[in-house]
């Protein structure tokens, strides 16, 4: 079943102009409730409106090279709760007007290099909910202009140096719930027009890396993961470049979030931490020397000390 602006209508093979009955600007394209498995060559192709097109139960598993084909003007594809598994090189290429593109809660394990190819136009694309391990930003060639992107939900682990270095128009990442365990101190680099990152429900032990956008332009989340330390040159960081800070339910060492109180009263730094009203601890103490904020192996906390920190977690925040 496919519908045409509204209308309902059977089709079969490829969409075109030579199959769709509709006369006149289309606008939109809902293919639902079809048994596809794979969108091969040209699936899409030769529609000269100005469109957007819907994938909705239909089981698509591989998106394969060249799917989409002389569509000038299509700028949405979406692809939202599907069986999608792999993306093939050239998926999604030469598409001059795409701006956004949702992959979101399907099953992806494999993006080849160069699934998005030659996108001028491209903002936004989400890949929310699904099983990616690493991120590899030659997925994305030739798209100067990609803003936003989620990664969230997903099973990233770790965050190399200059992961996003060929993506400098990026303003909005969205890195949470994963289980990153380490972010490379350079991981941002290039990044100078980020203004909102989201780390939230992570496995962070440490956050210690650079920001390379201007002086106070940046939100930031870290809320819900296992840091207990933020060092002198992270607050100076912090003081300098960030807008918002938002770190609750870290087991922080109390000596460190004394110092993130005195840190926000002093640069009007908002940390909701202080602001605790749900059950749990605020901060904890270590065994050694507690009045100091100092980079400690886990054997310094009583064990479990995370446990009394609040984990669960309803919605990714919103800082904009």
């Amino acid at each position: 079943m496919m519908e045409v602006n509204g209308e309902s209508q059977e089709i079969n093979g490829c969409i075109s102009p030579d199959k769709i009955l509709y006369k006149g600007e289309i606008s939109n394209i809902k293919v639902k409730h079809q048994n596809i498995q794979n969108l091969n060559y040209g699936a899409v192709q030769k529609i000269s409106s100005r469109f957007f097109i819907d994938f909705v139960n239909t089981s698509i598993a591989i998106i394969r090279e060249g799917a989409f084909l002389d569509l000038p003007q299509l700028h949405l594809i979406n692809f939202e709760g599907n069986d999608l598994s792999w993306i093939s090189e050239n998926a999604f290429k030469d598409l001059p007007s795409l701006t956004e593109i949702y992959l979101d809660h399907n099953k992806i394990q494999d993006i080849s290099p160069r699934a998005f190819n030659n996108l001028p136009e491209l903002a936004k694309a989400s890949l929310r909910g699904n099983t990616l391990a690493s991120f590899d930003q030659s997925w994305f060639y030739k798209t100067p202009d990609l803003q936003f992107l989620n990664l969230g939900q997903n099973r990233l682990r770790n965050i190399q140096r200059g992961a996003f270095i060929k993506l400098p128009s990026l303003t909005r990442l969205w890195l949470d719930k994963n289980q990153i365990q380490f972010v490379d101190k350079d991981a941002l680099k290039g990044l100078k027009n980020l203004k909102y990152l989201s780390l939230t429900e992570n496995k962070l032990k440490n956050f210690d890396f650079n920001f390379y956008a201007p002086s106070k332009s940046i939100s930031v989340s870290t809320n819900h993961n296992n840091i207990t330390y933020i060092s002198d040159e992270m607050l100076n960081v912090i003081g300098s470049k960030f807008l918002y800070l938002l770190i609750t339910g870290n087991p922080l060492q109390c000596a460190c979030l004394d110092k993130l109180i005195q840190l926000s009263d002093t640069f009007n730094i908002h940390v909701p931490q202080l602001k605790f009203t749900q059950s749990g601890a605020v901060c904890t103490i270590p065994k050694t020397k507690p009045n100091q904020c100092l980079e400690r192996r886990d054997d310094d906390f009583q064990e479990g000390f995370w446990i009394s920190f609040k984990r669960e977690h309803t919605s990714t925040e919103t800082l904009d």
